[in-house]
């Protein structure tokens, strides 16, 4: 890749260069205009390029003056776009409050038809102290007042302003730069080591510009502020082409932006080929109560991405992909988290904001996290992917959720199937099922080993081994059920009700009229009553007769150390039978019995006597 490219799709709407139409809109139901007041183009007191539109506030307290430009005709607003205009009152203390339309933004089609938005007052930043601002609107939004009958033509866009008292009689306090509009996005690609990453702080750089060389711009998208960088708008890393984007250690402001849609201010992550590296990142929403749009991110493309030590705090929903990697990162009041295969490890879920934390496809890459409630909703979502699955939670904990079965149990299973959860450090999660999903908490796995050796202790080599259960247990494995199978050329579908198992499982069938259906066959989960397996051949038809099916432990071959093994979580103590042989080695079978228990490791040794 080549340098970072910092771009916007921004289009100029009035710049406040001399040129074009400076207005004062006209209203009916309140007062738009401040009786003949000139408005200037200045250059005493610019944000953008080299002039401004300025005008004096002398009127009297209720009345409302303004500043508007007309572009001529109108212009289109795309979905979860915005007007950007700058602006600027020199008399905060002269404000009425927001709740009162202290400071308005208007978009009309003409200067006595047109709408207008609250977006400020004395008690909203930037006031009382002042300074430039840069406000969006989107003209979608329920407006706040409507003045004449205006048309969907977005022709005219300015600001006004409402005293508590007569205005200042000296100066022109009253202030407007740029206004633009667009989605308001901000289009980063490239970046490479050798002609450096893309940054925050790069793209701040231009969208700061204000001069001859490096662009009269102030975009007022991510923009340079005391402690970090203050964002609003369509972040998109990976613009049409893949980005390397690597920063550290500053904290990214979302701007409290009031009059536009949800998902105005959001974070894509664009192109397989990107790579985003974030350690020490800090997001936070500058004023969630009020702000219409939180900020969200979504990885859109299965892109390299890796946060480290990062914290998202009052944002909306996140969603990541198979190649996020999300580690020691901080998830406070945050809407909905995506797992989508993306690892977290270390992370803290912190009184998730809505029903759920984090909707997990699988639960083995969630490890050595923490997840604590308000008091409402889940810490952890199974979606479909965990059904007939066993999985496990390394050193995951929970606090303040409630018993099973209610609202706010720690884990919904909605896999709509059967799924174990061995605990393995950590707590022990409450659950709450959803339809035709069912759980199992098993505190840790355990290990079932086979030996096979002969009388003397030399260990067998490849011997054939089978474990299978020989008894029922509440809580435990199917032993012994009746079942029923219809094949479809080699693939045998068993309908077993309840039946507990997951995929790679084995079952033992017997009875089956069928000889390609009895064996042992590992299966593939479909649904809690079902599963199916594959077998050598094709029978051509369906079997009969009573069919069992049995759970097996163990079937294989012995390893060097004589030893075949599995790791598995036991909902309940069980017997075992089977049998341990090579014939080849002209040894007997050496039979096997015992139990399973769940209080710990299970080993049984099989003894080989040869055969003669």
């Amino acid at each position: 890749m080549t340098a970072p490219l910092y771009e916007t799709d921004l289009g100029t709407f009035n710049l406040a260069e001399n040129s074009g139409t400076v207005e004062e809109l006209t209203g009916t139901t309140v007062l738009y205009n401040t009786g003949g007041t000139p408005i200037n183009n200045d250059t005493d007191d610019i944000i953008q390029g080299s002039y401004h539109a300025s005008a004096a506030a002398k009127q009297a307290a209720g009345a409302v003056a303004s500043i508007a430009f007309d572009y001529g005709s109108g212009v289109t607003i795309p979905t979860d776009g915005a007007f950007l205009v700058w602006h600027k009152f020199d008399a905060g203390g002269l404000l009425d409050f927001y709740t009162n339309g202290g400071v308005r933004i208007c978009v009309g089609s003409s200067l006595t038809a047109f709408k207008a938005w609250k977006i400020a007052g004395k008690d909203v930043t930037p006031f009382p102290y002042g300074g430039w601002k840069n406000y969006a609107v989107n003209p979608t939004i329920s407006a706040d007042y409507t003045e004449g009958s205006p048309s969907a033509t977005l022709q005219h866009v300015g600001m006004a302003i409402m005293l508590t008292a007569a205005g200042p009689s000296k100066g022109n306090p009253h202030k407007v730069d740029a206004v633009r509009f667009g989605r308001c996005e901000a289009r980063i690609r490239y970046g490479a080591e050798a002609d450096g990453y893309a940054t925050f702080g790069g793209y701040a750089a231009v969208n700061d510009a204000n001069d001859g060389t490096s662009g009269y711009n102030r975009w007022g998208l991510i923009q340079a502020v005391a402690g970090g960088y203050l964002w609003k708008g369509l972040m998109t890393l990976g613009y049409t082409n893949a980005v390397d984007f690597r920063d550290q250690n500053t904290n990214i402001f979302i701007d409290d932006t009031r009059k536009v849609t949800a998902g105005f201010n959001k974070i894509d992550i664009r192109q397989a080929s990107s790579r985003v590296d974030w350690t020490g990142i800090n997001f936070i929403c500058t004023n969630p109560a009020t702000t219409a749009s939180k900020g969200s991110l979504e990885v859109v493309d299965d892109a390299d991405v890796n946060i480290t030590s990062c914290s998202f705090v009052d944002m909306d929903t996140l969603i990541f992909l198979g190649n996020s990697t999300i580690l020691t990162s901080i998830f406070r009041r945050c809407g909905l988290i995506t797992q989508n295969g993306a690892v977290f490890n270390g992370c803290t879920f912190d009184q998730p904001s809505g029903a759920v934390g984090l909707l997990s496809d699988d639960l083995n890459d969630i490890d050595n996290t923490t997840f604590v409630s308000d008091g409402t909703g889940h810490a952890i979502e199974l979606t479909s992917a965990h059904a007939g699955t066993s999985k496990t939670l390394t050193n995951v904990y929970f606090s303040g959720y409630g018993a099973d079965g209610t609202a706010n149990a720690a884990i919904y299973n909605n896999s709509g199937g059967a799924v174990t959860i061995t605990i393995s450090g950590g707590d022990s999660p409450t659950v709450l099922n959803g339809s035709g999903a069912s759980t199992t908490i098993v505190t840790s796995a355990r290990t079932i080993k086979v030996i096979a050796q002969k009388a003397d202790g030399t260990k067998v080599y490849q011997a054939g081994v089978l474990l299978r259960v020989s008894a029922d247990a509440s809580g435990g494995f199917p032993y012994d059920d009746t079942v029923t199978i219809v094949n479809s050329g080699d693939t045998a579908t068993v309908t077993h009700t309840g039946h507990g198992l997951a995929t790679n499982d084995k079952v033992q069938i017997t009875g089956a009229s069928l000889a390609a259906n009895n064996g042992v066959f590992a299966i593939t989960w479909i649904s809690v009553d079902s599963y199916s397996y594959t077998m050598l051949s094709s029978p051509g038809s369906s079997p009969t007769g009573t069919i069992k099916a049995s759970y097996v432990f163990l079937e294989g071959l012995t390893d060097i150390n004589g030893e075949i093994s599995t790791s598995r979580a036991i909902g309940a103590t069980q017997s075992v039978i089977g049998w341990a042989r090579k014939s080849a080695d002209l040894l007997k079978p050496g039979p096997i019995s015992g139990t399973i228990v769940t209080t710990g490791d299970s080993t049984f040794t099989a003894i080989l006597s040869p055969d003669a």
